[in-house]
């Protein structure tokens, strides 16, 4: 039997051979650039997300071995090359405008802590290897990116540098380029060495006092066999929550100092950050430029970058799917269509029968309640002419049309007929979602299914996505090996989906601290959620998401003192960090409704399919902070919806 590889099962941001290399420029989507701001250069970049929202590849996407790549391979890269150019990595012929490199910040750095038993000691070996790691990767992209016709290219290579920057580069090596490799990997191993000594040395270890990397790469002026290099530095720090909260400290105050000329990106999580700064407004305002991608990301479509409209994130999503899999599926199935149009192929037919079933039994609930009444016939009559799906899709649609209307009609015009302009006047898009929402519930028909509804299931995470993906293409694999073509049912879609979100939700406990606190949380916003989602006449269609606190309530909850004294609240303040830190609820601050200003909690899109909760984001029920706290007090049962294949009423 034939085997098949799932392009989805693998991370191309991390993968650092050639091979690796070719791939990630290959499956990169060019639009993810438009996740950054216009404002790139003159002003450190600080890079905020939940896990998996595409921080590395982005920093990858303008270091120095990527650029190299795309100016030695133009072909297939275009659109990348462009975007590029648009936000001068690139100059107008395509060759590197900046020197990019990364310096992951998940090596050794804690074990530092232990090491030294004094905290000012600490911070100097800190700052002194993160100072040698600096330099070292500076170097590597020297290597990567500055040709030489013959020798090494940091021989070559001389800094020119002035003042403060001088003095610092003579504590980093000196000048040359080749010297400075020398001093970091003396420095690093001689640290690494007292971090790897079994017992305590009580010799001391010269440190640091500020991070004089930053100072020596301040408008520095690389030199190449004597003549300057158009080559900018551009420093990529990544992975900042792997970092002691006191070394982020010490990292963000140097990195935010005025004086630097270096451009300078930095990327954390958003747990990284404490809690009183995720809760409330952010830490505060510093000259920098924050990023905060899930919210970049559900603004693309509506605003512009370099002068030009960026497309919708589902765009990008698709662009990114595509990349992966449509070459594999046409050389596994000869098939014609991408991967997202498979999602998007089926046509129902075996859903027929159940729909059928929803057709008659809604059509009888409303002739027995209005038995003698023609004054929804023409409705009724309009809504049998169509196919099976569409009926019974049409059929609760005026389920819950005709409970508002019973509402709002005086006894005496209750006979007036009703036409379908009128239908469609009380009707909308949110009350068709509703509908199809109640299908899924009480007949089995699937909801969670199709290109646009995985989409919006990422909660604009690309990671999040692309395991959605790999489940899909699992699927379409199964099709393949069976015979039976790569696309994939929507009943197998919702199933699949639905899968894959209890295991998203099954995992929570294992792979955040304070998982099962979380999930409390979460269970009784669901619960709120349900409640209002199944209302019969469906008030906030399609459905409730979220819940909301006022900024009152919030601004009581960030008091120490009151959170001490209030029960619950210790243990909700903590259950919020982890669940916005961690994407499992999305944070929306200062919203204005009702006279009030609020802080909205939405459930994150995966969350959603385990309770049968519509994907979008709008709908929310507030509650005082009094309330939330004895959430924390006590658990909630957690009833979800069944999958579709329990929901069984098939002939």
């Amino acid at each position: 039997m034939r085997s098949y590889v799932n392009p989805f099962r693998s991370r191309t941001s991390e993968q650092v051979a050639q091979q690796g290399l070719d791939r990630y420029l290959r499956t990169f989507g060019a639009d993810a650039l438009d996740l950054l701001p216009d404002e790139l250069w003159e002003r450190p970049l600080i890079i905020r997300s939940a896990p998996g929202a595409g921080k590395t590849s982005l920093l990858r996407a303008v270091s120095a071995e990527a650029l190299r790549g795309l100016s030695r391979r133009r072909s297939g890269h275009e659109d990348l090359i462009g975007r590029l150019q648009s936000i001068g990595a690139l100059d107008v012929n395509g060759q590197p405008a900046v020197l990019g490199f990364r310096v992951p910040l998940v090596r050794d750095f804690r074990g530092i802590i232990d090491l030294e038993t004094e905290p000012a000691a600490a911070q100097r070996t800190f700052l002194r290897l993160l100072d040698a790691r600096i330099v070292a990767e500076f170097c590597d992209a020297i290597e990567r990116l500055v040709d030489v016709d013959e020798g090494s290219a940091l021989d070559a290579v001389t800094l020119k540098a002035e003042g403060a920057g001088e003095t610092s580069l003579a504590r980093l090596g000196g000048e040359q380029a080749q010297d400075m490799r020398r001093w970091a990997r003396q420095t690093e191993e001689d640290i690494l060495d007292r971090l790897d000594s079994v017992l305590p040395r009580s010799d001391h270890l010269d440190g640091h006092a500020a991070l004089y990397s930053l100072r020596a790469l301040s408008g520095v002026q690389l030199m190449v066999g004597g003549e300057p290099s158009p080559l900018r530095p551009l420093l990529l720090l990544d992975d900042g929550q792997e970092l002691a909260p006191a070394q982020r400290k010490l990292l963000l105050d140097a990195f935010h100092d005025r004086e630097l000329r270096l451009a300078r990106w930095y990327t954390e999580r958003y747990s990284a950050m404490e809690p009183e700064d995720l809760v409330g407004d952010g830490e505060p305002r510093r000259n920098s430029v924050p990023v905060w991608l899930e919210r970049e990301a559900a603004r693309m479509g509506a605003v512009t970058r370099r002068g030009t409209k960026t497309r919708q994130f589902e765009k990008l999503l698709a662009d990114i799917a595509g990349r992966r899999a449509n070459r594999l599926l046409l050389e596994y199935d000869n098939v014609d269509l991408e991967f997202v149009q498979l999602l998007d192929a089926d046509g129902g037919d075996e859903l027929v029968p159940r729909a059928e079933r929803a057709v008659a039994t809604i059509r009888d609930r409303l002739l027995a309640e209005s038995p003698a009444s023609d004054r929804y016939s023409r409705w009724f009559a309009d809504a049998d002419a169509l196919g099976a799906l569409d009926s019974a899709r049409r059929w609760r649609e005026l389920e819950i049309v005709i409970a508002r209307d019973r509402d709002r009609v005086q006894l005496g015009l209750f006979e007036v007929q009703l036409n379908d302009d009128e239908r469609k006047t009380r009707s909308d898009a949110a009350i068709r979602e509703a509908a199809d929402l109640w299908l899924r519930r009480e007949f089995g028909l699937p909801f969670y299914w199709g290109s646009q509804r995985m989409a919006k299931l990422s909660a604009e995470n690309i990671e999040q996505y692309l395991k959605l993906s790999a489940d899909m293409f699992d699927e379409m694999l199964a099709g393949i090996t069976l015979r039976r073509g790569a696309a994939v049912s929507r009943l197998r879609q919702d199933a699949a989906l639905t899968s894959a979100c209890d295991q998203f939700w099954a995992d929570i406990p294992d792979r955040r601290i304070g998982g099962r606190a979380i999930q409390q949380l979460l269970r009784h916003v669901a619960k709120l959620c349900r409640a209002e989602t199944y209302r019969p006449k469906a008030p906030y269609a399609p459905g409730v998401t979220g819940t909301a606190l006022s900024m009152r309530d919030r601004a009581r909850l960030l008091d120490p003192d009151l959170r001490q004294r209030m029960p619950g609240a210790p243990e909700l303040f903590a259950a919020l960090h982890g669940a916005i830190g961690h994407n499992l609820l999305r944070s929306r601050k200062d919203y204005s409704v009702k006279n009030e200003r609020w802080m909205v909690l939405y459930l994150n899109r995966l969350t959603c399919v385990r309770y049968g909760l519509p994907l979008g984001y709008g709908g929310f029920r507030e509650k005082a902070l009094e309330e939330m706290c004895q959430w924390m007090l006590s658990d909630t049962e957690d009833v979800t919806e069944p999958t579709v294949q329990e929901s069984l009423y098939l002939v």
